[in-house]
């Protein structure tokens, strides 16, 4: 009996192979960065907010000069706009300020402009200016009647840090810049991140079956058979050159070229070896030719010199045959994973295997119950994961069989629910974990 490996122990082995050809450097963080992967923590500059500030426009003042009282009248001093540098605040008096202003040394508190006498300024002053116009401010160009909910200190007062401290990690490595990300580290004080070089993959399809253009043979030899002439060679469409092109290009890789070639060692060996020096590639992934049949053409390339691959079989449904190792160019080995052909194992050992391995960002994962109208078996020695659908109730359903063909339930998906080994059978209420996928039927 074929001895199986544990899911884990297979993305360890690829990870490792492909970090020895990753590389990183420095880039901008700006928007040309989104989706690009930190390569080492990232801390905070500087304190945001770097200064106490207001966060609404109204009257800075201090708490003791609220003395209880439900209604009381200041006088003003010189207003506070965003961006100036203002003086400390005399006890006994009120300044407007404006909201993001920063607070004077000693204001405690911002009473909301929506309690004062006027109820509203009637005029934002010139931005950085203390000395604007006090009418622009309040009804009365020396004074102001406030009438505060609150003598709370700190209301209304964004404090110096409250967001973030100079010197938190705000980046972990392995982590991808989302727009969050990359407004967060530009209000710290951060320029630069040193990030991952997205790999440079050529993507392969194996099978003399296999060809982009084998519906349209097909379906002329269907209806118009005197037109037809021979039947065509290739019998299935391409679905995976497409599909794990896209995958990997999701998952951070940038694919550099994509082919389709026959059962033949040698072609298929020439073809990889030109794509990749050509294309300067850092990784080379074909789906097909694993499994144990006679015709198997990259187990077959194994035996080639400049090869060096192993095939080991996962303890997993679909997806257990998988490959893995090197291709020798002149100067150097490229990194090669190779996949199942059934097109719903080769997706899944993308993401399952070439994700994490490529240093993607996981998927969420939660433990949902199932909803099912009937038991349904899964082989128990293996780790099963179905495609489901995602319900409005927080349950999910599973969507069609575990076969590795049925590629359209896989497309409408939105989950893989994780069968663990050790389990013959689910069934409706059982509660498992659930990986969350892109996209499916939304």
């Amino acid at each position: 009996m074929t001895q199986r490996i544990p899911l884990a122990e297979h993305v360890a082995d690829a990870r490792a192979l492909l970090d020895a050809v990753r590389g990183r450097r420095p880039v901008a963080v700006d928007a040309a960065a989104l989706g690009r992967i930190a390569a080492e923590p990232v801390r905070a500059r500087i304190d945001v907010p770097g200064v106490d500030n207001s966060q609404m426009d109204g009257f800075a003042l201090r708490a003791a000069d609220l003395r209880g009282t439900a209604t009381l009248t200041l006088p003003l001093g010189a207003p506070i706009a965003a961006g100036d540098a203002p003086s400390a605040l005399d006890p006994g008096t009120a300044r407007a300020i404006m909201t993001g202003a920063p607070l004077p040394a000693g204001a405690e508190l911002v009473v909301p402009v929506e309690e004062s006498a006027r109820g509203t300024f009637t005029a934002e002053p010139t931005a950085g200016t203390a000395d604007a116009d006090p009418e622009d401010w309040t009804s009365d160009p020396g004074i102001v009647t406030l009438t505060p909910a609150s003598a709370e200190p700190g209301r209304y007062v964004r404090r110096r840090g409250s967001d973030t401290r100079a010197g938190d990690t705000v980046l972990r490595e392995g982590q991808a810049l989302t727009a969050a990300r990359i407004a967060h580290l530009a209000s710290c004080g951060v320029r630069e991140i040193e990030a991952w070089e997205p790999l440079r993959v050529v993507v392969c399809s194996t099978g003399s079956e296999v060809g982009a253009d084998a519906p349209d043979a097909l379906r002329t030899e269907a209806l118009c058979p005197e037109e037809s002439g021979a039947p065509a060679r290739a019998t299935i469409g391409d679905a995976n050159g497409p599909g794990l092109a896209a995958a990997l290009s999701e998952a951070g890789a940038v694919v550099v070229a994509t082919a389709v070639v026959p059962d033949d060692a040698q072609t298929l060996l020439t073809t990889l070896r030109e794509l990749a020096a050509v294309h300067d590639a850092d990784l080379i992934v074909t789906s097909g030719g694993v499994s144990q049949g006679a015709y198997e053409v990259v187990r077959r390339a194994a035996a080639h010199e400049g090869v060096t691959l192993a095939f080991p079989t996962l303890a997993i449904q679909p997806g257990g045959p998988q490959g893995i190792g090197s291709l020798a160019l002149d100067d150097r080995p490229v990194p090669w994973m190779a996949l199942p052909g059934n097109p719903v194992s080769a997706l899944l050992g993308a993401e399952l295997i070439l994700r994490p391995a490529l240093g993607a960002p996981p998927r969420p994962r939660l433990r949902l119950p199932l909803q099912l109208e009937a038991p349904e078996p899964s082989p128990a020695h293996l780790d099963q994961y179905r495609r489901a659908y995602l319900l409005p109730s927080g349950r999910v359903r599973l969507a069609g069989g575990p076969s590795s063909h049925l590629l359209g339930a896989l497309a409408g998906a939105d989950a893989l629910v994780l069968v663990p080994r050790g389990v013959g059978a689910v069934h409706d209420g059982d509660e498992l974990e659930t990986l969350l996928l892109p996209g499916g039927g939304r």
